[in-house]
This record gives C-alpha cells, sequence and structure tokens, in this order.
C-alpha cells in the first residue's frame, strides 16, 4: 500500500464548510454565508440542519455553515470559473488524502454525528433486547449496520459468516417441498439450534418490520434431506 492509498484510507471527505470556501474564494464570509442561504432557499432546504458555530482568535462566536459536496459545487456555480477550479481542487485534494478536512471550531457537527450515534445504539440494543435468539454474529451485524449508516463511514466492521446459509424456501426448492413443510420438520426435530444453524435479523415478507429468521447450515440441510429422502415423516 503506498503513502497515497493510506491518506485515502484515512481520509473521511463529508462537509465543507462556508469559511473554507470564503478563504479559497477570496470572498467576504458574510457573502459565502449569504450565497448559502439562497441556495437553501432555493432547494427549499432549512439553513439551520447546516449551520453550525465557531470562535475566533479573541474567543467571539460566529455562524458558519457546512455543506457537503453536491451543495457546495452547487453554490460555486454562482462563483467564476477559476473560483469554480479552486474548490474542485480542493474536494479532489481532499478525498485523495493529499490534504486533510477542516474541522469545526466549535465541534459540534462531530457531536452531532456522535450523538446520532449514541442514539443508534441505544435504539438497537432495545430492539435486539426483543430478540433473544439471534445469533452473536447476527446481533453484531445489526448493530455495525446501525452505526455505519448514522456515522456515514464503516466504523465498525461487519463480522465474517464462514459458511453458506440457506431459508427454508431455499432447501425447500432444493428438496422437492413446500417452506411450511421445511419449517414443521424443524420444530419437530428441534433443529433450530447452533448445530444446524442461527437465527438472523430479517425482514419480515409482508411488512417492514424486522424479524428471528432461522437460516439453515450444511448439517441442517443434511438432517432436513434425510428425514425428508431417508424416512417417511411428512
Amino acid at each position: 500500500m503506498t503513502s497515497k492509498n493510506v491518506a485515502n484510507a484515512r481520509s473521511v471527505v463529508t462537509k465543507m464548510s462556508s469559511r473554507e470556501i470564503a478563504s479559497i474564494t477570496g470572498k467576504m464570509h458574510k457573502n459565502v454565508m449569504a450565497d448559502c442561504r439562497n441556495v437553501f432557499e432555493s432547494l427549499n432546504l432549512q439553513s439551520a440542519d447546516f449551520s453550525a458555530d465557531y470562535q475566533d482568535d479573541k474567543g467571539r462566536t460566529y455562524q458558519e455553515y457546512w455543506l457537503d459536496q453536491d451543495l457546495t459545487m452547487t453554490l460555486m456555480m454562482g462563483y467564476s470559473i477559476p473560483l469554480r477550479h479552486k474548490v474542485a481542487t480542493r474536494w479532489r485534494q481532499l478525498e485523495s488524502g493529499e490534504a486533510l478536512p477542516q474541522k469545526s471550531a466549535s465541534h459540534l457537527p462531530e457531536f452531532r454525528r456522535a450523538r446520532a450515534i449514541k442514539m443508534e445504539v441505544e435504539a438497537m440494543s432495545l430492539a435486539l433486547s426483543f430478540m433473544p435468539k439471534l445469533s452473536d454474529v447476527a446481533k453484531q451485524t445489526a448493530m455495525a449496520r446501525a452505526v455505519n449508516d448514522a456515522a456515514g463511514i464503516e466504523l465498525l466492521p461487519l463480522p465474517k459468516v464462514e459458511e453458506h446459509l440457506h431459508t427454508a424456501g431455499d432447501i425447500a426448492e432444493m428438496l422437492g417441498v413446500s417452506p411450511q413443510k421445511i419449517g414443521r420438520l424443524a420444530n419437530k426435530h428441534d433443529l433450530k439450534t447452533e448445530q444446524y444453524g442461527m437465527y438472523v435479523w430479517d425482514k419480515a415478507k409482508h411488512s417492514d418490520k424486522q424479524v428471528e429468521a432461522f437460516r439453515y447450515n450444511t448439517e441442517g440441510v443434511k438432517a432436513l434431506r434425510h428425514l425428508i429422502h431417508g424416512a417417511d415423516v411428512a
């Protein structure tokens, strides 16, 4: 891995502040702020959603805006070509890792992200507490996805599943029976255990509700095949 690749891996570009845009373009910050508000108004966006505070060298508090790349480029469409080029070059430097993104002096964006992550962790922990059958891998996967979605970056790696898992529908198709029969046999012969698979976090068929669903491993498939084709237990 080259040093540039290392920089890429560590650089997380999410926002550019109105102060940085003013510095790059040579415009007064108050004018950039006014231009930002015009963009927000035109796009029916609430300026408060992008607002943050910062302190100058004398400790005085002022307002600034934080824009993502789409909003930054939309703002720059109203500026001259040389100024647009300067900002585009800055984004390329941030994305390549040649430069580090500016941070808010008040750390408000970072605080908001941390709060969103905390709330997501609490909500997911509560949801998982109602699903005691879920495997550890399924719980780790659900939590990682929730945290990463809230953070906007991959903070938690998804756990690796070492073997392929099959749904009742998959096995029913393999063995030429109905998924309902697979479920009845698994319940009757106590196959929904760690030996034969695991419970995972899945979406219900007819709603967006998340439910526990059992997935069968190779041993589970073998056991069901034996029950269906090796003995008349249907």
